[in-house]
């Protein structure tokens, strides 16, 4: 009868554990699928800008976001939402190492998303990454 006892005990332990590691492990996979997607949004804004061709209403940045999935898609029971933003500034031309002729513009874009639980207690947690650069047109 101890013995059953000892091993239940430990058993319900170990499950535990592996719960546990499970969700450790599908939050850093969420979190480096949103860097990886926050990257190629920088990455897109970067070639924009240095392209010089972005119109004024680009210039006003993005702040209510555009909806991307981390996990799952529009149509899937399990899914993580995301939202990508961008904001973008005209610098002056006076910098730390005097004046320069080059149009420059600071770039910064960040991604936000709620926890992966299907908990709704959980779903207030929201998570955030930002990416900041200066790019000059040419």
């Amino acid at each position: 009868m101890t013995a059953v006892v000892i091993i239940s005990i430990s058993s319900v332990g170990l499950m535990m554990g592996a719960a546990h590691a499970h969700g450790g492990l599908r939050a850093l996979e969420i979190r480096e699928r949103a860097t990886e997607e926050l990257l190629n949004y920088t990455e897109y804004w970067k070639g924009r800008i240095a392209d010089g061709h972005i119109s004024f209403s680009e210039m006003t940045g993005n702040l209510s976001g555009n909806q991307i999935y981390l996990y799952g898609n529009a149509n899937s029971d399990v899914k993580v939402p995301a939202k990508l933003f961008y904001d973008l500034t005209n610098l002056d031309s006076n910098t730390d190492f005097g004046t320069t002729s080059f149009r420059r513009i600071q770039l910064e874009t960040w991604i936000t998303w709620s926890n992966f639980s299907q908990l709704k207690s959980s779903n207030r947690i929201e998570y955030e990454r930002r990416l900041e650069t200066v790019m000059m047109e040419f």
